[in-house]
């Protein structure tokens, strides 16, 4: 035990507490590796994205724009835009876009927007590091402005596209 109470064995144990805080830190820090998409990688087929066409709506001419845009994002700003589409149906369509976003690796900067075809609905959420500079209310807008009309006539490439740049766009301008 008196190998403990020597200066330089208990300033080693704290640089090694301190390299491993650190590690996890930066670990747990960064966004995920997104799944492949199937049909998507635009231009780029190395890109992995995250998008997930699980009601069967989007193009894939849809797909590939939206890989690229995301691609830039990741690129860019190290963010994701991640688009979901689902025959979801239910009230808590908020609750489900935060589970799907943890379910597929989104991070402290990244965006999802969530489309409920059956429950004629859709959802953006932003990760918590964007919640100072884009608001709740902020996701709303953009959402509704850049999606609703779209939405409404069934044209869900046309809203996820509006989105997906209008997002690119935002974070172009404060990054």
């Amino acid at each position: 035990m008196n190998t403990l109470k020597k200066p330089a064995v208990a300033w080693s144990i704290v640089i090694v507490v301190i390299i491993i805080a650190v590690a996890i830190g930066l670990f747990k820090g960064r966004t995920a590796d997104p799944a492949p998409a199937p049909g998507t990688g635009g231009n780029n087929p190395t890109v992995t994205t995250y998008i997930h066409d699980d009601a069967g709506v989007l193009s894939s001419s849809t797909e590939n724009k939206l890989a690229d845009i995301t691609a830039g994002t990741i690129n860019d700003y190290g963010t994701a835009i991640a688009v979901v589409t689902c025959n979801y149906g239910r009230d808590d369509l908020g609750d489900y876009a935060m589970d799907y976003a943890e379910d597929i690796g989104l991070g402290e900067n990244d965006f999802i927007v969530v489309l409920d075809i059956s429950g004629e609905n859709y959802w953006l959420v932003q990760g918590y590091g964007l919640v100072p500079y884009f608001t709740d209310q902020d996701c709303s807008d953009y959402a509704y402005d850049y999606m609703e009309r779209d939405f409404a006539r069934g044209d869900y490439d046309g809203a996820v596209l509006s989105l997906a740049r209008a997002l690119s766009d935002w974070y172009a301008d404060n990054f």
